[in-house]
């Protein structure tokens, strides 16, 4: 049933799509600086500033105060650009993939490249989640999406038609299961994000050293279909320039019993994304409360 339409709904499209304007005709470096100030006072105005320094500090419990706001305030900048690039996904197709993005030639992504049947490529809130999804379309790969339903139906609307900008397929959740079925006998991709609290009905593994509720979806397919995870991430190395880096090819253990190879092969990625996390701090996404339902943190 579609969602009612409210006057505010109204307005949040009217200036989203007059912000998405504005910041698609300049040019891309003024624009993604202009992101970048906006996260940064986003972080100095306290928009889930509280939680997102308990997730960093949980994480890195060894760094300063003053480390953990350097990090946090850096990690606001990304999101801010990545929003910025997020509304210009119109524009930046394979000439602008070939321009600014650098493919990291890894063991698994030639993997991925030569698997002719379907693949689940996870990524996660860390750089331009979306714009890899989207880069895997330019590798010459059949991609589709794997999205959820925004509150806002315009929003929803208007998210999905950047995203379906260059030729990607989106899959709901409501058919998503025959979508998946589908991919795994035809060969493509099917992307989606693999790094929030899932709450009760998650798979539990350990993440930074806590016990962490997480989205059973890509395990789940995977051992039930036999299909192999790529392990993605967009690295933003400076201003536009990334690096595409499919860092694992991951397949279920068969030896194992269905529920523990479920958990065996989410542990597997939740630590290939904890290691990059390492790595570049900075370009997590920190504000989701990762750990609300497995921990107290949060009501400290």
């Amino acid at each position: 049933m579609p969602r009612k339409i409210t006057f505010s709904h109204k307005i949040e499209y009217f200036l989203t799509r007059i912000s998405g304007f504005f910041l698609s005709i300049i040019p891309i470096r003024c624009a993604l600086a202009g992101g970048a100030f906006l996260g940064r006072t986003a972080w100095f105005l306290g928009v889930r500033k509280r939680v997102s320094r308990i997730n960093i500090s949980t994480a890195f419990p060894d760094k300063t105060s003053r480390e953990v706001n350097r990090i946090g305030s850096a990690a606001y900048a990304n999101n801010g650009r990545f929003m910025v690039e997020f509304i210009r996904q119109e524009r930046m197709g394979i000439k602008y993939f070939e321009k600014y993005i650098t493919v990291e030639k890894t063991e698994a992504l030639n993997k991925m490249l030569e698997y002719e049947k379907g693949i689940i490529a996870l990524t996660f809130h860390f750089g331009n989640w979306e714009y890899y999804g989207v880069s895997n379309e330019f590798l010459n790969k059949d991609i589709s999406f794997l999205v959820g339903k925004q509150r806002n139906s315009l929003i929803d609307g208007y998210i999905n038609k950047l995203r379906s900008s260059h030729g990607a397929k989106l899959l709901t959740r409501d058919v998503s299961m025959r979508g998946i079925i589908g991919i795994s006998r035809k060969g493509g991709l099917v992307c989606w994000l693999s790094d929030q609290s899932a709450g009760k009905n998650g798979l539990v593994v350990d993440f930074f050293g806590h016990p962490a509720s997480t989205p059973r979806g890509a395990a789940a397919f995977s051992v039930k279909l036999n299909m192999p995870i790529t392990c993605g991430f967009m690295v933003r190395e400076k201003g536009p320039y990334q690096r595409f880096v499919v860092k694992e090819f991951l397949l279920p253990n068969k030896d194992l019993p269905k529920h523990e190879a479920e958990i065996e092969l989410t542990q597997r990625y939740t630590k290939v994304l904890e290691d990059m996390i390492i790595e570049h701090p900075d370009l997590y996404w920190w504000s989701h409360r990762r750990w609300k339902k497995t921990t107290d943190i949060y009501s400290q």
